[in-house]
């Protein structure tokens, strides 16, 4: 009972330590998980809020474009109108459209356009790029811009067109937003533009305030202790960390390169999923494993990376595996106590009955012998005090039967002597003896015989 015992304790110790450190362990994953897709959620919505920002600014630059380009509508109205009333030719009143066209400046540097139906340009503050067509134009991105905007004319009436241009005394393309609308009277495709570096530099400069506040809540995320989360860009180089980390060796060591390169390949293409993976790294300044959770940014390019040392995922299992284990062996050890004393207490009188019935068996059997084990008031108590019964039996029946074997071996050997003596005289021996025994007494009873001499003779 007690192996019995001690291995299902054994196995169930092993067991419970073992669940309890692969729960833990998943507990500490599905933490970390959390805290990732928390991160996630905070990097989308700051994200979505830049990208709000920079949305309303356009919105607004686009009114405005749409706004200025009004006036230039109205005021070839009016050419139409005096060429109605003959003080212009239509040929002066386009030439002066194309000049007003040409002449209208806002914000400074920006300026009014004009195409044909063809896409050849009829005027344009830069007069170099009057009368040519300007239908294979691309800006650096593969986008051909006058396409785009005659198409949009053409099938809308007018539109907005995001695009890149040179500006003026510039070589560099710079980003753009441009507006045409189809003046239907004379067919012409009239537009204008902004540049909105401006917006994406505001844009970029609220995505970096994002930066540095992602990394002042990266370091306030409690991973474990030693976990941390960063984020990597497409060529994994280290965009955001957390401001209290030093992840420079992520980008001036073998491993590091090795790590990151790994990490945004292992990305999953989709901002929904985040996949679990296990890398060597040296973060906290030794090499050891890491379990880390990886999620993409699409829109950003960005790899969010949640790190957290295996050991440390591991050590609140080992910890709460080792207490099961001890309150397992604790509860082992005052089984086998009470065990041990149920046994006692079961086998003491047990043994008692066994030397009794081996007296009982030896003739030596006294039922004083099982009066501790019969005074019991289990089973085993009645038991016991059947077996004493039992035994008093035996024993009075075994005294009366060797009495009378007594004294039937008595009569019995009396009643053989008789026979014995009886044979003996009826013999033929016995009964020559006997009349020789009495010959003998008749002569000794007659008088004795004198000779001669006078002596008797016998």
């Amino acid at each position: 009972m007690a192996i019995v015992l001690v291995l299902s304790g054994l196995i169930t110790a092993i067991y419970s330590a073992t669940s309890t450190r692969s729960a833990s362990a998943a507990a500490s994953e599905d933490s970390t998980e959390n805290a990732h897709k928390a991160t996630g959620l905070l990097i989308e919505q700051a994200y979505a809020d830049t990208q709000r920002a920079r949305t309303t600014a356009m919105e607004t630059r686009k009114a405005e474009l749409k706004n200025i380009g009004a006036p230039i509508a109205s005021a070839l109205d009016e050419l139409r109108a005096r060429v109605a009333k003959g003080e212009l030719t239509l040929p002066e009143a386009k030439l002066a459209g194309l000049a007003i066209i040409r002449s209208v400046r806002f914000n400074k540097s920006d300026f009014f356009f004009a195409f044909d139906s063809d896409g050849t340009s009829i005027a344009n503050p830069n007069r170099q790029f009057e009368g040519k067509n300007l239908m294979k134009q691309q800006d650096p991105s593969g986008i051909f811009t006058v396409r785009e905007l005659l198409k949009m004319a053409d099938e809308k009436g007018s539109g907005y067109l995001e695009y890149s241009w040179v500006k003026l005394n510039e070589t560099a393309p710079s980003p753009k937003v441009g507006y045409v609308y189809r003046y239907a009277p004379w067919n012409w495709i009239i537009g204008t533009g902004v540049y909105v570096d401006d917006i994406d530099k505001a844009a970029a400069a609220r995505l970096e305030a994002t930066k540095q506040a992602l990394g002042d809540s990266f370091s306030r995320v409690a991973l474990a202790e030693s976990g941390l989360l960063f984020v990597l860009d497409k060529d994994g180089k280290v965009v955001v960390s957390p401001s209290n980390r030093d992840l420079s060796e992520l980008g001036t060591t073998d491993w590091g390169r090795n790590l990151t390169t790994s990490l945004v390949a292992s990305a999953p293409k989709s901002s929904k999923e985040i996949v679990l993976t296990n890398h060597d790294a040296a973060l906290t300044g030794t090499s050891e494993p890491w379990v880390m959770d990886v999620s993409t940014f699409p829109e950003l390019g960005w790899t969010l990376v949640s790190a957290v040392p295996q050991s440390e995922i591991q050590a609140p299992g080992n910890s709460q595996a080792l207490r099961q284990g001890l309150i397992s062996l604790s509860v082992l050890l005052l089984g086998l106590i009470i065990g041990l004393a149920a046994s006692r207490r079961l086998v003491r009188p047990v043994a008692t009955m066994t030397k009794a019935a081996a007296a009982l068996e030896a003739n030596s059997f006294e039922p004083e012998m099982l009066d501790e084990a019969a005074s019991r008031k289990d089973e085993v108590g009645l038991l016991a005090r059947a077996f004493q019964r039992m035994g008093a039996e035996v024993v009075s029946r075994e005294r009366k039967l060797r009495e009378q074997v007594r004294t039937l071996t008595v009569v019995v050997d009396r009643q053989k002597v008789a026979e014995e003596s009886g044979a003996i005289t009826e013999s033929d021996f016995f009964k020559d003896l006997q009349a020789k025994k009495e010959a003998l007494r008749a002569r000794n009873a007659a008088p004795p015989d004198s000779d001669d001499t006078g002596r008797t003779v016998t």
